[in-house]
């Protein structure tokens, strides 16, 4: 099973230009969700810095983020946005740091319009926040597995780099898609209780409200 990928791009722009690059990274997102596994993208602004730009979005494997990347539609769009960005910086999250992405694309719903809109939030917790949700899964099933592998009579005669590498591949797929996913789950609330994703994920929502406003 193919893992999805998500996109972080920090962009700078100038501050009289920040409303074009805004609209320009519109653009591009919604070309990319013209392409098959695109799972959706959002753009937030620095709570501090108006002028940063985070666009996040996700693919649904590798394979459909380069037929993006690609493309000859991005390259493009691109190259127009060439006169209004500063700086990048890229970030791809897979993986282990895959596990606690979350909900990190919101779909809102307008209850004035009833139009809907994506919003792209910093799901990802602190790194201390990550060791302890790991150690929360991992301890159960390493009890687990040193119990199980107790009962077997001869378990203790087997080299100790055969007993290291079975208990890792009988540990590593229950982990990756059972009990991370569980764990993450249930304490989501707790990792994501972080106060910059809070005022980003404000930040973004009074823009977009802001530019809805100004429409005609």
């Amino acid at each position: 099973m193919a893992a999805s990928v998500t996109v972080s791009v920090r962009r700078e722009t100038t501050p009289e230009r920040a409303g074009d690059a805004v609209a320009w990274i519109d653009e591009g997102l919604a070309l990319a969700r013209g392409f098959d596994g695109c799972l959706g993208g959002g753009v937030l602004r620095d709570g501090e810095h108006e002028n940063v730009l985070q666009v996040v979005y996700r693919f649904r494997d590798e394979g459909a983020l380069e037929r993006w990347e690609h493309s000859p539609e991005r390259r493009e769009w691109l190259g127009r946005g060439d006169p209004l960005v500063s700086s990048i910086r890229v970030q791809r999250r897979t993986g282990i740091e895959g596990w606690f992405d979350g909900p990190g694309l919101a779909q809102e719903v307008d209850e004035r319009t009833g139009a809907r809109r994506v919003i792209g939030v910093r799901s990802a917790p602190r790194r201390w926040k990550q060791a302890c949700a790991i150690g929360i899964g991992m301890y159960p099933m390493n009890l687990l597995v040193a119990w199980a592998a107790s009962l077997l009579p001869w378990w203790e005669g087997v080299p100790l780099p055969v007993r290291a590498a079975v208990t890792v591949a009988v540990l590593a797929p229950v982990m990756t898609f059972l009990m991370m996913p569980l764990v993450t789950r249930l304490l989501r609330p707790w990792l994501r209780r972080d106060a910059r994703a809070i005022r980003s994920e404000r930040s973004l929502r009074e823009a977009l409200d802001a530019r809805a406003g100004a429409l005609p």
